[in-house]
């Protein structure tokens, strides 16, 4: 997982792990918040990459190239109010959200730099 937050204040950070009967609907969620600024919305999500996000080619503003040498997606279309970075490792989809109204703060460069922190 990657330690780097964004940088915005947080007040409460929480964690679920969804091991469920078929392999499907595992996941692995981490939601940081903060319980005065609604705007300040982080989210990871961790699942099988065979049954990741769909993500469509028109959601995707820009293909991104990690360190590794992988690619990453940027999408500001996929959900109302959030920017997404998704990418895959190791047979995982890893998924990074953020609110739009943090956009300014919270760039995809800035998602870039939380996303090369995993090894």
């Amino acid at each position: 997982m990657p330690v780097p937050l964004p940088p915005v204040a947080f007040t409460h950070s929480f964690g679920r792990f969804n091991n469920l009967d078929d392999e499907i609907n595992d996941k692995y969620e981490i939601e940081y918040l903060h319980k005065d600024i609604p705007q300040n919305h982080y989210m990871i999500f961790v699942q099988p990459a065979k049954y990741g996000l769909p993500i469509r080619k028109e959601h995707i503003d820009r293909t991104l190239k990690l360190k590794d040498g992988s690619n990453a997606i940027y999408s500001t279309k996929f959900a109302r109010g959030i920017n997404l970075l998704a990418f895959e490792k190791d047979g995982f989809q890893y998924v990074l959200s953020v609110n739009k109204r943090i956009s300014d703060k919270v760039t995809s460069e800035i998602l870039m730099e939380i996303t090369n922190s995993i090894k």
